[in-house]
């Protein structure tokens, strides 16, 4: 990420040494009195958790009390209507499958040669049709998978509740582990430092930068930290490995054990992980911590927290969030809800981890067999019958996003392809899929769909952005009937148009907690990342198709970490921003959005040629009728949803958002006495609050919430108008 400012002003230096001697004040940091390379290092305590001595001084918040990470706190009503979303999530699936029983029938009459079904349509125009019954039958599938297996358990579940740890005396020690990797000094200093501004003893907690980057200059700027507050360390795994493996933060972190096990006194009793580009609250360990006693959360079937992880928020979120890299409903709704299942969301940065649990992991360590080091560490730790993982809602991490186009394609694609690899690894702590699959007993067949829907999933609006210019070319009919069943289509219109509506009051129920406008941008999103992935998963899964040499085991998008990808044409930054052609060329041509131009223009085209091409009306009635069937039927995945959908990066080329520089987005914070330096950066609340400053439900223009919006509207009156039929 590119700094304006001065670097060494920011982190409050001057000149190269990182510290000012006369800032500092050594009274609660040890001296560097020796030569050996561990200083003054102190015995950590070894009983604070196990030995239960804190639970007294476990104190739970309400809604009420203000703290600095409450920017996320659902209200009690909130908390109630959202137990219910997996019912509307159900309900537009259902009707979707009663639909596809009266169409399926016609179209299996129609591939059997039952000569009754009176279908005047060719081969082609009922291969289209049928492939477009498919696709609508698996979407209807997926979403009553993610109902009953992510959004149930907010039915009978229980809110995670705010806690602090109180008192000085007798806390878990804690090694912070901070991982780089070619960021620029200005960004891991000040993360450094946020670290040693935590609400918590520094006694009790040591500071390990481990780097993937060998970065000399920062090495030096830590050995000059080091000799006046002791407890900061720097490891670097450059070059120990002759070969790259996939998981390239997770052998990053597991340099990091072996370098903590060196140390005088080992192993902390936590461990916990930040990524350099994510400013810790400084409530952070006092807010998760607690989790880990039976007093601060709950314990289901006898297993314990291993890890405890807080939300993530970002001050450099582009106003009106047009790419949604907020992932405010994620991270407001359904993280919340997986948390009630014992299976809180590792978000990768920001998490606490016992040492007991990491010990059970295969080979005590992290699992270096994919990118995606954090999700696999929460799997293999729901796969023991001792640990489940927990959620905290608050915001106890504030850091950046990607912000160039490229750098949120490479970050998105490289989760999808790392989840896909976790759940195709054949070997899971020393069990085969199979055996794995046999304890689940009867949710066997319901994980088998899950997994094969995962591989599926991005790529069905994919082939929709195929299927509606042949459609609307072929002049087949979007619904399929034999031409005397009108009670069968007006059946049908009732339906389709029942589960559109109904879907779009699922995204506005979801609303109730992220907002109504990050339920509806979520939903786009999935669309018009559809063709990048795949692109990303063809390139993966069958790479002799396009001459790569990129594997499942090679690849699942190689990991480059966002913070050291350079912004050449700073897209969001008004002042600085490249010109029209050159950023047309580079997103449309290096990111592959022509995939996009193309689709959104063959979309409108055909659609326009299909309603020229309306059979002939006798009344109004039948006129709309005839719209519907070729061109606007009510459907989920209609052609006028993609099209809108797969415009946001066209239009994100045209006119990019803006964010502001740096140093309008960060504060200076004057630090107490005895911190390493006088004072620091953090976020400004109003760059946290950056939702504040948006617009809760239009982001101007033509965008997908609007499109989507009126799309829902108008399935309402047509579902309407088609009882009067």
């Amino acid at each position: 990420m590119s700094h304006s400012w001065n670097e060494n002003e920011a982190i409050g230096i001057e000149t190269s040494t990182w510290v000012r001697s006369t800032d500092v004040s050594q009274a609660n940091y040890p001296s560097k009195k020796t030569n050996n390379k561990h200083v003054n290092e102190k015995k950590f305590d070894r009983n604070a958790i196990d030995g239960g001595n804190l639970r007294a001084r476990i104190q739970a918040l309400t809604d009420s009390e203000e703290t600095s990470s409450v920017l996320f706190c659902p209200h009690m009503w909130q908390r109630y209507l959202v137990r219910f979303v997996a019912f509307t999530a159900t309900l537009p699936a259902v009707l979707l499958l009663w639909a596809a029983y009266y169409q399926g029938r016609t179209i299996v009459s129609y591939w059997t040669g039952d000569e009754s079904s009176h279908i005047a349509l060719s081969r082609l125009q009922m291969l289209s049709a049928t492939l477009f019954f498919l696709v609508e039958i698996l979407w209807a599938v997926d979403q009553l998978l993610v109902a009953w297996q992510i959004k149930s358990y907010s039915f009978f579940g229980t809110w995670r509740p705010r806690l602090r740890l109180l008192g000085e005396n007798n806390l878990p020690s804690v090694d912070v582990v901070i991982c780089i990797c070619k960021e620029s000094e200005a960004m891991v200093y000040g993360t450094v430092l946020a670290a040693f501004d935590l609400d918590y003893p520094l006694d009790k907690l040591r500071v390990i930068v481990t780097d993937d980057g060998g970065d000399s200059a920062v090495e030096s700027g830590l050995a000059a930290l080091r000799s006046r507050v002791g407890n900061v360390f720097y490891t670097s795994n450059y070059g120990k490995a002759t070969e790259k493996p996939p998981g390239v933060k997770a052998a990053n972190l597991n340099n990091a054990l072996q370098f903590i096990d060196s140390l005088p006194g080992g192993r902390a009793e936590l461990i916990a992980v930040l990524d350099v580009d994510m400013i810790p609250d400084r409530a952070w360990l006092r807010a998760t911590i607690p989790h880990f006693y039976p007093a601060g959360g709950y314990q289901e079937d006898g297993k314990e927290i291993g890890l405890v992880c807080g939300v993530q928020t970002f001050y450099n979120i582009p106003d009106n969030d047009p790419t949604n890299q907020s992932n405010s409903l994620r991270v407001k709704c359904y993280h919340p809800i997986q948390d009630q299942a014992g299976k809180g969301q590792c978000a990768g940065s920001g998490w606490v981890m016992r040492r007991k649990a990491l010990d059970d992991l295969p080979g005590g360590q992290f699992p270096t067999t994919c990118v995606c080091e954090d999700f696999y560490t929460q799997f293999l730790l729901g796969q023991t019958n001792h640990w489940i993982t927990a959620a905290v809602a608050e915001y106890l991490q504030c850091g950046l996003v990607p912000d160039t186009y490229q750098a949120q394609l490479k970050q998105y694609t490289r989760w999808y392809l790392s989840n896909l690899a976790v759940q195709d690894l054949h070997q899971l702590s020393g069990h085969s899929w199979i055996s794995l699959l046999e304890k689940l007993v009867w949710k066997a067949p319901v994980t088998m769909v899950g997994l094969m829907m995962m591989h599926l999933k991005p790529h069905l609006a994919t082939l929709q952005l195929i299927l509606f210019p042949l459609l609307f070319l072929t002049k087949t009919p979007l619904i399929v009937t034999s031409p005397d069943r009108s009670e069968e289509l007006t059946r049908l219109l009732r339906i389709h148009a029942g589960s559109v509506f109904f879907s779009y009051l699922h995204h506005v129920h979801i609303g109730v907690m992220a907002g109504y406008r990050a339920s509806i941008m979520d939903w786009g999103m999935t669309k018009w990342l559809s063709p990048h992935y795949t692109v990303a998963y063809m390139k993966t899964y069958f790479p002799g198709l396009f001459n790569s040499t990129q594997s499942k085991k090679s690849s699942a998008a190689a990991f480059v970490s966002t913070g050291s990808l350079k912004d050449k044409l700073f897209e969001r930054f008004p002042a600085r921003r490249g010109g029209l052609s050159k950023r047309l060329n580079h997103i449309l041509l290096e990111c592959g959005v022509w995939m996009h131009c193309v689709a959104v223009t063959a979309i409108l085209v055909t659609a326009w040629v299909a309603v020229k091409n309306l059979p002939e009306a006798s009344n109004n009635t039948e006129k709309l009728l005839n719209i519907l069937l070729w061109v606007f039927w009510p459907s989920n995945q209609a052609f006028i949803v993609l099209a809108i959908a797969c415009f946001t990066p066209i239009k994100y080329a045209i006119w990019p958002p803006n964010v502001g520089e740096n140093h309008d987005l960060l504060q200076k914070v004057h630090n107490g006495p005895g911190a390493p330096t006088s004072f620091l950066f953090r976020p400004r609340e109003e760059a946290k609050r950056w939702e504040e400053r948006s617009n809760p439900i239009w982001g101007g223009g033509l965008d997908f919430v609007t499109v989507y919006t009126i799309w829902g509207i108008w399935a309402g009156l047509v579902f309407i108008w088609a009882w009067w039929l």
